[in-house]
């Protein structure tokens, strides 16, 4: 029986391949969460260099009692949405590393693809 470390890393490793498999035109955002509060970020792989970040420990999300939560992962994924299309980026990969897709990852890519994302 696997660890759980050991699937840990074989689903970000798998990710990752699928993601650096494809072009290198689109850029990526990685989502992760840690025990306080839900990180996002835009990497350009060509240049290896972060485009933009955003988390939940931000001045916009002051009045959320818990910053590690679903409704935290969909607004932090509206915000996203909206800062990428300020910017002329619509078209990104998703990399949500390590995490299965339910829950907070899933809450997060569904509200930025309803707010004009796409991957």
């Amino acid at each position: 029986m696997l660890s759980k470390k050991l699937k840990h890393i074989r689903r970000k490793e798998r990710t990752r391949f699928k993601l650096k498999s494809g072009n290198l035109d689109r850029l990526r955002l990685c989502f992760y969460t840690s025990n306080k509060y839900i990180y996002g970020q835009v990497i350009d792989e060509s240049k290896r260099m972060t485009i933009t970040s955003l988390a939940t420990y931000d001045k916009d999300f002051k009045d959320f009692k818990n910053k590690n939560n679903i409704k935290a992962a969909e607004l932090l994924g509206e915000k996203f949405a909206k800062m990428l299309l300020d910017r002329k980026i619509k078209d990104v990969y998703f990399d949500r590393g390590r995490l299965k897709y339910h829950g907070k990852a899933k809450a997060f890519a569904d509200s930025a693809r309803k707010n004009g994302l796409n991957f």
